[in-house]
């Protein structure tokens, strides 16, 4: 990957933003790197694209301020228009003139370079997505995954130095989201661009992102590397947007938590403290020599791996529903008892508000 350059790129400091009602950003900040990708993952209407448009200019920052390359984009006083931010967006829809031919798309985004220099600028920009054999032909006559490559050169024509994505490949099937996305990282990691992408996807974050910030209610809950959020979440709810978990409570006695899993260890949490055991799916595993069983409700293979809902005996003799993705050799069928243990490394224990 290319180096990262922190000097440069964009710089979020303390915006807070409302509409009519409840605050939609609340004392948001953030750095990307000029060559760093940042992904605001969180559910809708958490905040994620307003911040995109601030950062485009689309909304009039109300508090707070945002920089580029140390140049004030806004701070409440400034408010530079979008067409001088040296910003550029792809969106989900493409947003692509039905009337022009692709190349004609390209060279509409280069309004501001030379006449002499559009074409040759429009023609690189669909090479490096693999699309110069269509520079004559009109957008209906492809696919969405072409079109988005299309999107994506006309956006990169210009070298911007802010790129703004905004769930870009949800309106793609799975085979060309994979195949598409392939594209886009590939060259924005060969830009100078401080790029910032918003999703609900944990895959993608992942997959695309340098740091991922996850964004609940307006504002940052944890931000770091996707193998920092994923192996150190700091809460329930940064976990629980990296996969499904199964929850479970219980007090600590003794530096542990007696579950229907068997014991967990606590070791940060005093004796006596509520608490929340949460094992993401991939943490169950199937285990012969296991004191504690369930029973298979549902079992679907999913390729490498079979999801299998179960049943067992939870706290005080009411069930427990547990999911559990284990490998596919692991077979099982259903209403067959199978043993059960959990695997460490996905299980995490969380404080409780005490409401003895």
């Amino acid at each position: 990957m290319t180096t990262k350059d922190t000097m440069n790129g964009i710089l979020v400091e303390h915006v807070s933003h409302q509409y009519n009602g409840p605050p939609v950003l609340q004392d948001m900040s953030l750095q990307v790197g000029s060559r760093e990708i940042l992904t605001l993952l969180g559910p809708s209407g958490c905040g994620k694209t307003t911040m995109l448009r601030l950062l485009a200019g689309l909304e009039e920052l109300q508090e707070g301020r945002i920089t580029v390359d140390g140049r004030v984009l806004a701070d409440g006083v400034i408010n530079v228009p979008p067409e001088k931010r040296s910003v550029s967006l792809l969106f989900q829809d493409f947003a692509l003139f039905p009337h022009l031919t692709v190349i004609n798309n390209v060279i509409f985004g280069l309004k501001d370079w030379p006449s002499s220099d559009r074409r040759a600028r429009a023609l690189h920009v669909l090479d490096q997505v693999g699309m110069t054999a269509f520079a004559d032909v009109y957008p209906h006559q492809l696919s969405g995954g072409q079109q988005q490559r299309v999107a994506l050169a006309r956006a990169r024509g210009p070298r911007p130095r802010i790129m703004l994505m905004d769930e870009p490949f949800s309106n793609l099937d799975t085979s060309l989201r994979r195949q598409v996305r392939d594209i886009v990282l590939w060259v924005l990691q060969n830009s100078v661009s401080a790029t910032v992408m918003v999703t609900h996807d944990s895959e993608e974050a992942m997959f695309m992102s340098d740091r991922i910030a996850v964004v609940n209610e307006g504002r940052i809950v944890q931000m770091g590397t996707p193998e920092e959020l994923y192996k150190n979440p700091v809460n329930s709810f940064v976990l629980g947007m990296f996969g499904e978990v199964n929850r479970m409570e219980g007090r600590v006695l003794a530096g542990h938590i007696e579950t229907p899993m068997g014991l967990v260890c606590a070791p940060n949490l005093p004796d006596g403290a509520p608490a929340e055991v949460l094992v993401r799916a991939e943490g169950v595993r199937i285990d012969p020599n296991s004191a504690v069983h369930g029973q298979v409700v549902t079992s679907r293979m999913l390729g490498q791996a079979t999801l299998l809902h179960l049943d067992l005996e939870g706290s005080n003799g009411d069930p427990l529903h547990v999911h559990a993705r284990v490998r596919d050799n692991d077979r099982t069928r259903v209403n067959q008892e199978v043993g059960l243990s959990l695997d460490d490394q996905h299980v995490f224990v969380f404080p409780l508000p005490d409401v003895k």
